[in-house]
């Protein structure tokens, strides 16, 4: 019995060991199987990633802000820099300054080569200006004056009249003063009045006129007069 009860535990460890042999054998014949799925299955992986990576779509970037194009103009206005234009500097000839015109206006009245006379012709009769000076000339005598002058040549001419003016006012209504007329000699001669009964020691002046006519009539026109003359 004890001999019977060791032959069947040796046979059962027996059976034990080559079961673990033949597990073991199993085991590691999986486990190569194993390691070379593994290892085929490597680039796969690799080539589904890549194909993952390709066929994923990227995300959209945000688009870029719209620029107005006067607002872009001004910005690039503003940044850069304003070119200055160099100096112009005239070349050549300068232009011709303006001038005035030269008129060549002859003497009036007077033929070329001959000049204007200025000086009064010497005339024998008096009356030469225009409009007529006669100056007389005044002679004084004891309550007389003797008065004269040139005669006038002009044409026109017809009398002469001589007033002697008082220049010392008199008492109340003044008298009108003295007069003398006298026609208008036929040449140029001297012509003259004498006054009688003027009051001595009181200056006189003496007014020369002239009788003219014209177109319409005859008038007198006043033509010269004396300096302060005092009767002796």
């Amino acid at each position: 019995m004890a001999a019977g009860r060791r032959g069947g535990r040796q046979r059962s460890r027996r059976d034990v060991r080559r079961r673990s042999r033949r597990g073991g054998r199993y085991g590691t014949a999986v486990g190569v199987v194993a390691a070379g799925l593994v290892t085929l299955s490597a680039p796969a992986t690799h080539v589904a990633a890549q194909l993952t990576a390709v066929s994923t779509p990227s995300r959209p970037s945000a688009p870029a802000p719209v620029v107005p194009p006067a607002a872009a103009l001004a910005a690039d206005t503003a940044t850069l820099p304003v070119p200055v234009a160099p100096p112009v500097i005239a070349t050549g000839p300068a232009p011709p300054a303006p001038r005035g015109i030269d008129v060549d206006v002859p003497n009036p009245m007077v033929p070329r080569g001959v000049p204007l006379e200025t000086e009064p012709r010497p005339d024998l009769c008096g009356g030469y200006a225009n409009p007529r000076r006669i100056s007389p000339a005044v002679a004084p005598g004891p309550g007389t004056a003797a008065v004269s002058w040139q005669a006038d040549g002009h044409s026109d001419v017809r009398r002469y009249r001589v007033q002697a003016v008082r220049q010392r006012l008199a008492p109340g209504l003044q008298p009108a003063p003295p007069q003398q007329v006298v026609g208008q000699p036929a040449g140029c001669e001297q012509v003259g009045v004498t006054f009688a009964g003027l009051e001595r020691g009181v200056p006189y002046v003496f007014w020369l006129e002239e009788e003219v006519e014209d177109s319409l009539s005859l008038r007198w026109v006043q033509v010269g007069t004396s300096t302060p003359v005092v009767i002796g």
